[in-house]
Order: structure tokens, then C-alpha cells, then sequence
């Protein structure tokens, strides 16, 4: 993790075979599929996100093979409770504003796994989610207001409206939680 406890690129992918696991169990070949899929769909292609091994899974005790297979792809996979424990802590890290790339891909792993965490962490993940775009909406609307007319003004307006869209679903979703 980054100082601030936001996540280095390979912790996202991290998150994501841990939450993936969380998911139900996987052969090792359909994780890997997995995370490349998930991750180029959001990122594109990107060395940052190749991370390590999902060998390391196991070797770190994460996760075990539950079926063992003659070649390691066809293994099946399942989360410990070490990698049920690090899911959680990966899943409580921070966000940086201004979202790029890894920050939108670690955002949206937090809401796909969202309901893999304990109710009030949930509703801390989504704190943390409303903080964040409302922080990012001050500052497009900060632009906005130094470029007026501009058409950098329109676009940013844009950002607005979707930044708007995205705290109204996050209240939304945090209500709903709180009446469960």
C-alpha cells in the first residue's frame, strides 16, 4: 500500500482474485482469465496490472487447492480465512482523488464485492465512495466556475452531472443498507 493506504496496482489485482475467490471457488486458469478480463475491460492493457503469480495465493497461504489437478491451471482454488482476512483489509483500503486509472478499477472491485463485507464496513466503503466523488465534483465545479463560457466549462459540466447521478445511487445504496 501507498502511504495514505490507498493500493499499489498489484494489490488491486490482489483484490480482485481474493474477492473473486470470495465469489465461489475457481480453477487457477479461470482466475487468471478472470482478472485479465476484469482488468483490461476497466484499465485497458497495462504491465502495472500483470502482478504477480497467483501461485503466490497459495504459497502465501491465501488460498488453497481444494482439487488438485495434473496441471496447476485445472486446479481448484479456495479462499483461506489468511485470504478472507486480507480481502477485508485490501477492501478497507483508501481511494486517491483524483480517480485514474488503478483508482477507478479498485473502485469498482469495492462495489462487486461490496457485499462480501460486514454491514458497517459496507456502509464505511460507501462513505468513503461519497467522499470521494463529492470531492472530485467540487473540484470539475471549481474549473467550471475559472473557464465560464469556455467549452472546457461544458465538458466539465458533464463530470458534474455524472458525479450528481453517482452520489444520488450512493445514497440510495446506503439507505437500502441501513434498512436491511
Amino acid at each position: 500500500m501507498y502511504g495514505d493506504r490507498s493500493l499499489v496496482p498489484g494489490e488491486a489485482v490482489r483484490l480482485l482474485a481474493l474477492g473473486a475467490l470470495m465469489e465461489k471457488d475457481c480453477r487457477y486458469g479461470d482466475l487468471a482469465t478472470e482478472i485479465r478480463f476484469f482488468t483490461q475491460r476497466i484499465v485497458g492493457p497495462s504491465l502495472d496490472l500483470l502482478g504477480s503469480s497467483l501461485e503466490l495465493l497459495r504459497i502465501e497461504g491465501l488460498a488453497d487447492a481444494v482439487e488438485h489437478a495434473e496441471n496447476d491451471e485445472r486446479a481448484l482454488l479456495r479462499i483461506t480465512e489468511s485470504g478472507r482476512s486480507l480481502f477485508e483489509d485490501l477492501m478497507s483500503a483508501q481511494l486517491r482523488a483524483p480517480i485514474n486509472d488503478v483508482g477507478r478499477l479498485v473502485l469498482l472491485l469495492k462495489l462487486r464485492f461490496l457485499t462480501y463485507l460486514p454491514k458497517e464496513a459496507q456502509e464505511d466503503q460507501l462513505d468513503l465512495l461519497s467522499d470521494i466523488v463529492r470531492t472530485e465534483r467540487a473540484r470539475a465545479a471549481e474549473l467550471v466556475k475559472e473557464f465560464g463560457e469556455h467549452p472546457i466549462a461544458d465538458w466539465l459540466a458533464i463530470d458534474i452531472e455524472q458525479a450528481d447521478r453517482r452520489i444520488t445511487w450512493l445514497e440510495s445504496a446506503l439507505k437500502k443498507l441501513s434498512v436491511s
